[in-house]
């Protein structure tokens, strides 16, 4: 674990080497091998192509066609210069263009991975919780102290005034103590339409408009999930297990904290015309994900295999019906993309 990952949360050692090709699968299977592949971070898809990004900020380019999945470049690199990056969390595909939101600034990139520009943020912004929305801007700040913890979420115009505070949420705890299921509070933009996402008693996705107006309100049948040892262990595992962390964790456990329920959702994505939302209930090796319809009505709960944490990167996506996702092979020393069916 580098010190950078030790601020974002669950780390464990990823090493990459050799290379192998397969068909895009029927069912579930493996799609490819991909030596390129060292520390996988995200993973994004279109129709040509699939994202995967590093912790080293590159972003690597691979292409779709019959045959299978075909490496084509890598671009991006650590730095603070136009088109350089400390850390990426996410990359974001539009239409024409990838948009890459990071520490200070807010880049644009061809789908091809040719920098076309970016723009300075004049605020904080938690873990890139940025979305551009038009002209305007969907931000996330997210603050602490030692008593408690508030996540803001705020609406600006392309200057970065402010056109309208859409939420405020508080959550005792702050600094002193690390709360690893905190509730969920979370924007999401697709279009011009704005989803603002709160998990904690309950589970409501309040839609507003480009205006930050609100249209309506959605309850999602997802309660809490009781916090029992099992899920405790399941939940500190991958960072109690991770080589750099043995020697600090005593020090480290003693400031969890753990509430005595997990919130109804830890992920929450739109995608085909669907609500895709994962949970705190495990099988094995699998979580479960709860799809609905954009009127909150349940379409099908499924278990899907866990790829860790989100503060560990999110190395799965959904795409045209899909369950892609980042799997490493220990024997083979390489990291291999996966696929099961799930609409």
């Amino acid at each position: 674990m580098n010190n950078r990952r030790i601020r974002f949360g669950i780390h464990w050692l990823l090493f990459i080497s050799c290379m192998a090709f397969t068909a895009m699968p029927a069912s579930a299977e493996m799609v490819a091998k991909l030596p390129q592949v060292m520390q996988p971070n995200y993973i994004a898809f279109t129709d040509q192509r699939v994202y995967v990004v590093e912790e080293s900020a590159k972003i690597h380019i691979f292409g779709k066609s019959p045959q299978g999945v075909i490496f084509e470049k890598t671009f991006g690199q650590e730095g603070e210069g136009p088109g350089e990056f400390d850390f990426i969390h996410q990359i974001r595909v539009c239409k024409d263009h990838l948009e890459i939101p990071t520490f200070g600034k807010f880049a644009r990139f061809s789908l091809d991975g040719q920098f076309l520009d970016e723009i300075k943020l004049p605020m904080r912004v938690f873990k890139n919780a940025i979305y551009r929305i038009g002209e305007n801007f969907l931000v996330k700040d997210w603050r602490f102290d030692n008593k408690e913890t508030k996540t803001t979420i705020n609406l600006y115009d392309k200057d970065f005034k402010l056109i309208r505070e859409l939420g405020v949420h508080k959550e005792a705890g702050g600094a002193s103590k690390i709360n690893l299921v905190a509730e969920y509070y979370s924007p999401r933009a697709l279009g011009e339409t704005i989803y603002l996402v709160e998990s904690g008693k309950k589970t409501i996705v309040t839609i507003y408009d480009k205006f930050g107006v609100q249209q309506r309100e959605i309850h999602l049948l997802l309660p809490p999930v009781k916090m029992t040892d099992a899920l405790k262990e399941t939940i500190i595992k991958p960072l109690k297990e991770a080589p750099d962390m043995k020697s600090r964790w005593a020090a480290f456990a003693e400031r969890l904290s753990f509430p005595g329920h997990a919130p109804g959702l830890d992920y929450f994505v739109v995608v085909d015309d669907r609500f895709v939302t994962r949970t705190y209930n495990y099988r094995g090796d699998r979580v479960e994900f709860v799809i609905f319809d954009m009127q909150g009505k349940e379409l099908k709960r499924v278990f899907l295999p866990y790829t860790g944490r989100l503060n560990n990167g999110c190395l799965f996506c959904f795409f045209q019906g899909r369950f892609y996702y980042l799997k490493e092979n220990l024997d083979e020393e390489v990291w291999e993309l996966h696929s099961e069916k799930v609409w």
